[in-house]
């Protein structure tokens, strides 16, 4: 017997038949470009607040007709904010970084800081219809992008979230946290998939892409209406 091919998110997006994404931590556009590899043909939304990396993630969406680019982040409440900007921007994050987190990848290391615009996806996101799916890659900066989207979460058919094993960012959630959080929010996990592994223990996971989806029949008794 052969073994079973392991799905994907660009299976999911298929599935639930996802016509928009919104792109929380876009960096310089690598999530937008990997779902055009993997097929996705349908529109793109995409927040980064980092000056530098926007002007490339703002150049890849210009020649995409379904690509939009926002130059903001994204927390619980509109305002500002510091950024500390890694050497690889893509570790950058509002959070501090804790003392082990060098030991993950040197190029965390924090360059600068930029004061950037806080908005929240209720507000961006209030006139967005369709199959939605809701990618956030903020850096240990998640549940306070949920917090601002309470609205969007509830007509949402998938969220995406990079989370924790170990912790590089001060104040981050741990797994289990953000697994509970998700919970009451009626949410169940539907895919995880590796993301980095630790530079000295080349075995182990730093953090997960965790695929959460709505809470549905198939759960059994715990069942929410959504």
């Amino acid at each position: 017997m052969g073994r079973r091919r392991v799905r994907d998110l660009i299976d999911f997006i298929e599935d639930r038949q996802i016509d928009l994404v919104i792109d929380v931590g876009a960096n310089v556009g690598q999530f937008g470009e990997s779902l055009r590899e993997g097929g996705y043909r349908g529109r793109i939304v995409s927040f980064e607040p980092i000056e530098a990396a926007f002007e490339a993630l703002s150049k890849k969406a210009a020649a995409d007709s379904k690509w939009e680019a926002h130059h903001c982040g994204l927390g619980a409440t509109k305002g500002e904010a510091a950024i500390h900007v890694s050497e690889l921007t893509v570790f950058s994050s509002i959070l501090s970084l804790t003392s082990v987190a060098s030991l993950h990848d040197s190029r965390i290391a924090v360059e600068r800081t930029e004061t950037i615009k806080i908005e929240t996806l209720d507000d961006l996101t209030a006139g967005m219809t369709g199959n939605i799916l809701l990618k956030i890659d903020t850096q240990g900066y998640e549940k306070q992008v949920i917090e601002g989207g309470q609205q969007l979460i509830a007509r949402v058919q998938g969220i995406l979230m990079e989370l924790p094993i170990i912790h590089v960012y001060e104040g981050e959630w741990q797994f289990h946290e953000a697994a509970k959080f998700m919970s009451d929010a009626g949410f169940v996990p539907a895919q995880i998939q590796p993301v980095n592994y630790h530079g000295l223990d080349n075995v182990s996971l730093v953090d997960v892409d965790c695929l959460f989806r709505p809470r549905g029949r198939v759960d059994g008794p715990q069942d929410v209406e959504r």
